[in-house]
């Protein structure tokens, strides 16, 4: 046994359309937050993997945890053969549900890539609408709240049991 001895982790094989959300694509900030309105910030970056320029849509919808579509932003643009273009929107969510420790509650970004023959993907990115603040005199602020930080140090191996550990040891 050694660190590198093959693949100890779970592993995922992805398949997707030549025009794609690409792979850690979307990026999402929330650079103001408050109980009445909150403006949500999604960066994604859609690659065009094709051998043609492909004239692409891409509708970023914030959908909620029952599935209702809160708020839509959309925006077209033309990306070139084996090149990649990273589309920037905002949406403000009106009296959103804030992520506290407390009342962990979690929205979808979804992020729809249309090109002239459809949809060609749909991506899916959970966050929390929250305002997170490290302050040097009052320690970390949870939407103005001072919170406690707990934690462990955990490595990637579990001593004898060595690199490939199964979840259940970390319960």
């Amino acid at each position: 046994w050694y660190s590198g001895s093959g693949i100890y982790r779970h592993t995922w094989l992805l398949a997707t359309s030549k025009v794609h959300v690409a792979y850690w694509g979307t990026y999402v900030t929330t650079p103001q937050v408050s109980e009445k309105s909150s403006l949500v910030q999604v960066k994604t970056r859609v690659q065009n993997e094709g051998k043609g320029e492909a004239k692409c849509t891409l509708t970023t919808s914030i959908v909620d945890r029952d599935g209702k579509v809160v708020q839509t932003a959309e925006a077209g643009q033309a990306i070139a053969a084996g090149d990649e273009y990273e589309f920037v929107q905002q949406v403000k969510v009106d009296a959103p549900n804030l992520w506290s420790v407390e009342s962990p509650y979690l929205y979808t970004v979804r992020s729809t890539v249309r090109d002239s023959s459809g949809v060609v993907d749909v991506y899916d990115t959970p966050i929390g609408i929250r305002e997170a603040v490290f302050d040097a005199d009052k320690g970390f602020l949870l939407n103005g709240k001072q919170v406690k930080l707990h934690g462990v140090c955990l490595h990637h191996e579990a001593g004898s049991v060595g690199a490939a550990v199964p979840d259940r040891v970390w319960q």
